[in-house]
């Protein structure tokens, strides 16, 4: 592969003026400027903001990277009549125009959004004198906490994960103009672990700790820790990149250090929360149990766009076929159902084909303000079924645990015992749960499975597992100049 990238060519930064958002587009032929921005806590706190936003982009946590492009490929959903997914569906990477735009998207403002961290921290530390209390360790353990995750859905995205010595993806650490190296898989951790460890220390006293999600003292800036990269979500990633890398080890001790307080800080949802009477008092993301998740505004648009709007050209729906297997449900079937997932989450059609409208996003008047607007990027039953994973073979009575604590919390009432199907078991639940998280993909894809639950077309890292990277890199030196007059 050559060594070029499609670098950021636009760097966005946040300026916020009272409640209002507003943009800076800087050209792309300048060298980025921020001595401005940066000569403040509040110019920080801006551009931190602003990396968050560029997250919730439909092409990437606001669609593609949960209930989109990445979900669709492991077939929950009927896309063969969708305007915008059937191709990827059909898993054409190559032949399809349309895909390869989208699988571009991704991969340039993934890089976009690391511009503007890498700006951030290119900058923090020469300006620690600005920082009050511990907003200096806050906003940087955040920082390098961001830029970990997004390089490590880069990898699981565009790398494979059978062959961690093969070359992979560039990992950036500072807004540059040399062309990047490319590291491979096993390069690529070892960078995500130096990260992970200093955004672990930066944050060692994150107000999350103490099991404070709130803090309404001071100017809001540690209001909503759920919301933001904290202590316990650089936490859960290291547990998650240790999975990829089979170090077993380390994924157990880092999920079990928030399983230990998750009851306190992350509890399971209440039946009384997801069974409502009202949709508006419903709980649909099982909010409580986020370990980070973003606030996406526009969430009620998208939910209505994509999921909610029967019969739309561009409605994700799930066919009752599909449903009934996965949920185990039905024709004899009593495992689920129980199941919140799909008697709350679901919504059954009332005539015709039956089918399912997903409602995990659905954004009712009025909605109660702790539930709305949340989009789950890493919740604490993905712990629990790291742990169970790490436990296979080693004690399966503990593995057999923490599967069934997790379906206890779902409504399904029949505890499993049959230590045999732990793996099978294990993967249904990754399909029941993360549905329309995009979860499920990389699941499968590091356990090198050949089909994704139910489906009948054989994956491999060569057609669907590894994504292409653009063909059109444009060379990363051309992006930014140190003349101005350019």
């Amino acid at each position: 592969m050559k060594k070029r990238i499609i670098y950021s060519v636009l760097l966005i930064l946040t300026v916020l003026a009272s409640s209002c958002e507003s943009w800076l587009d800087v050209d792309p032929r300048t060298k980025v400027k921020s001595d401005d921005l940066f000569e403040t806590e509040a110019g920080f706190k801006d551009a931190l903001i602003g990396a968050y936003t560029l997250m919730k982009a439909e092409a990437l946590y606001g669609r593609e990277l949960t209930y989109g492009f990445i979900d669709v490929v492991t077939g929950p959903y009927a896309a063969y009549n969708n305007q915008a997914y059937n191709e990827v569906a059909q898993w054409k990477y190559l032949t399809s125009t349309t895909v390869r735009a989208q699988i571009d998207a991704m991969w340039s403002k993934m890089y976009n959004m690391l511009a503007n961290v890498n700006n951030l921290l290119d900058n923090i530390d020469k300006r620690q004198s600005v920082f009050t209390g511990d907003n200096y360790n806050i906003i940087k353990g955040e920082a390098l906490g961001l830029r970990a995750y997004i390089h490590f859905d880069l990898l699981r995205l565009f790398a494979s994960a059978a062959d961690l010595n093969k070359e992979a993806i560039p990992y950036v650490k500072t807004l540059q103009i040399e062309v990047p190296h490319v590291y491979t898989g096993k390069e690529v951790l070892a960078l995500l672990n130096e990260d992970i460890k200093n955004a672990l220390t930066c944050l060692e006293k994150d107000p999350i700790r103490e099991g404070k999600l709130k803090d309404l003292s001071g100017d809001g800036f540690m209001n909503a820790r759920q919301m933001r990269i904290n202590y316990f979500a650089v936490k859960a990633l290291q547990a998650r990149v240790a999975m990829w890398g089979d170090d077993l080890e380390t994924a157990k001790a880092a999920a079990g250090e928030i399983l230990a307080i998750a009851d306190d800080i992350f509890p399971w949802v209440t039946t009384n929360a997801i069974s409502a009477t009202e949709d508006k008092d419903r709980d649909f993301t099982f909010s409580t149990e986020h370990i980070f998740a973003l606030n996406v505004k526009d969430l009620k648009d998208l939910a209505n766009k994509w999921l909610l709007t029967d019969g739309s050209s561009q409605q994700l729906y799930c066919q009752n076929y599909t449903m009934q297997q996965w949920y185990e449900i039905g024709r004899g079937n009593a495992v689920g159902g129980n199941d919140y997932r799909v008697n709350y989450i679901m919504k059954q059609q009332e005539t015709g084909s039956r089918d399912y409208v997903i409602r995990k996003y659905y954004q009712p008047d009025n909605y109660k303000a702790d539930y709305a607007k949340r989009l789950p990027m890493i919740r604490r039953s993905e712990m629990a079924y790291i742990m169970a994973e790490c436990l296979i073979g080693e004690d399966d009575t503990k593995a057999l645990e923490y599967l069934n604590e997790v379906r206890r919390h779902r409504g399904i009432v029949s505890d499993l015992t049959d230590a045999s199907k732990l793996r099978d078991e294990l993967t249904k639940e990754y399909a029941k749960e993360f549905l329309a998280e995009g979860q499920l993909f990389y699941y499968c894809k590091r356990n090198e499975l050949t089909k994704f639950p139910y489906g009948y077309q054989t994956a491999t890292e060569d057609n669907v597992y590894v994504l292409p990277k653009p063909d059109d890199e444009i060379e990363f030196g051309d992006y930014y100049t140190t003349d101005n007059t350019k």
